[in-house]
């Protein structure tokens, strides 16, 4: 290799190797959310090769939905492996054929997303880096263009360590990842970057967040140091139209406010979520100059984060999910997505039944130490559930000998809401101060110690 290619290669190295164990690592701390995101994708075009008459392929697509979770494992651990290969050199001849094959992967999947909008988030970077399938799609094409050389260099590429350094690394990397990955899976995210994460308050992320929807940016003239404010119109921001003046079409509009002009003619560049000037209008470029230091750039109302949060009482069919965040006691909510975690339910003549495993009550009877807590009604004790089978509940409750009340939300949210089933959140009001994977449930020293300093 001459001397600049072998620079291009360092330089793509350098960036796909950073790349992906950045990106590997940010899956790692969440691979059940990712194995979430591997079985959308693969139900998505199941269904869509089954509705066009390709049965045949959407076969292996629903069986890999079946086995997303281990799939993710082994993606993010793999991801990882292979960006600290490459930036080591070792065994390049097989590890650049391997990033190509991933990228061609992930190119693929984000391309039929954002093309035909089936999947509206790729998950490529969790939740630490939202990204949309068409920028998705474009990160992967650059990563595409970053390995070519890569690829094409390969069998010149030398690793800077031994034959036996190589094998401990590759097995060390294998090991390590895989244990992080797998901790981080049976103990809840190391990092959260959900709207429920320890710290936030929930009615926050349920409103909207409102922009600034009314100024722009500045002008002075330049002879008489008089100061011109450009007002915006947000509904229509992408096809504003000069305003006239009504006695002279030929010149733009001003009138007077408060000693300063209010222009309302401005030419913009749309950038996303931001709008910035990009030129004074022709008819004020010999009289006027831009404030840059002074402007405000305008900024879109944002979406809440929340948006589906329910607690629909099996009582009354009432949302009671304001309630309960607005109320000033402390509250344990129980996340269960499938009651069959604690057991094994069966029909009989009379409906119902529900027979507990002793895993299953194993780790119930830890949600109900915590009940004493309540002696004082300082604790309120609750279950979110996705299961809206009613029977089922009464079945459930009377086997667990539980008087927990029940509330249904949709099964999304609860996977949003906590990376275990069963998962525990303890709520004060709308406040999030705590969330335990059904591993690590707290004992009621615990709560003593932690939340009442006793």
């Amino acid at each position: 290799m001459n001397l600049i290619f072998k620079i291009i290669v360092w330089i793509c190295r350098i960036q796909i190797g950073g790349l992906f164990i950045f990106s590997g690592l940010i899956k790692a701390n969440d691979a059940l959310g990712f194995s979430y995101k591997l079985e959308e994708y693969f139900e998505v075009f199941a269904k869509i090769l089954s509705e066009n008459g390709m049965g045949l392929l959407a076969v292996p697509m629903e069986w890999m939905a079946h086995i997303a979770l281990p799939l993710s494992i082994f993606i993010v651990v793999f991801e990882i492996v292979l960006g600290i290969l490459t930036l080591l050199g070792i065994n390049m001849r097989r590890v650049a054929l391997w990033l190509l094959v991933l990228i061609i992967f992930f190119t693929f999947l984000t391309f039929v997303s954002w093309y035909w909008d089936l999947v509206r988030s790729c998950g490529c970077f969790g939740d630490f880096i939202p990204l949309t399938p068409k920028t998705s799609f474009l990160k992967d094409l650059y990563l595409l263009v970053w390995i070519i050389p890569i690829v094409l260099a390969r069998k010149k590429i030398n690793s800077f360590l031994t034959p036996v350094g190589d094998k401990i690394v590759l097995f060390s990397s294998w090991i390590t990842f895989f244990l992080f990955t797998f901790y981080a899976y049976n103990h809840l995210p190391y990092a959260d970057h959900r709207a429920y994460a320890i710290g936030n308050h929930l009615l926050e992320q349920m409103e909207t967040k409102k922009g600034n929807p009314l100024i722009l940016y500045k002008l002075q003239h330049k002879t008489n140091g008089a100061i011109a404010e450009m007002a915006n119109y947000p509904d229509d921001y992408q096809n504003w139209k000069p305003y006239i003046n009504p006695n002279d079409s030929t010149q733009p509009y001003f009138r007077e406010v408060d000693g300063e002009l209010n222009i309302k003619l401005i030419n913009i560049k749309s950038t996303g979520q931001t709008n910035k000037v990009i030129a004074i209008p022709e008819a004020l470029k010999d009289d006027w100059t831009l404030i840059k230091d002074t402007t405000m750039i305008f900024k879109p109302d944002e979406d809440p984060k929340i948006t589906d949060l329910t607690a629909y009482s099996f009582q009354d069919d009432e949302d009671k999910i304001q309630i309960m965040l607005n109320d000033t006691n402390y509250r344990f909510v129980l996340v269960i997505r499938d009651l069959s975690f604690f057991g094994e339910f069966t029909m009989a003549n009379d409906g119902w039944h529900f027979n507990k495993s002793s895993k299953g009550e194993k780790y119930y009877k830890k949600f109900q130490e915590l009940y004493p807590l309540n002696k004082n009604q300082t604790f309120y004790f609750s279950v979110l559930t996705s299961e809206y089978d009613v029977n089922k509940i009464d079945a459930f409750r009377q086997e667990m000998k539980t008087k927990v009340k029940f509330y249904n939300c949709d099964d999304k949210e609860l996977k949003t809401m906590i990376r275990a089933s069963p998962g525990l959140f303890l709520w004060k009001k709308d406040l999030v101060l705590d969330k335990w994977h059904y591993y690590d449930f707290p004992t009621f020293e615990d709560i003593e110690k932690d939340f009442l300093n006793k």
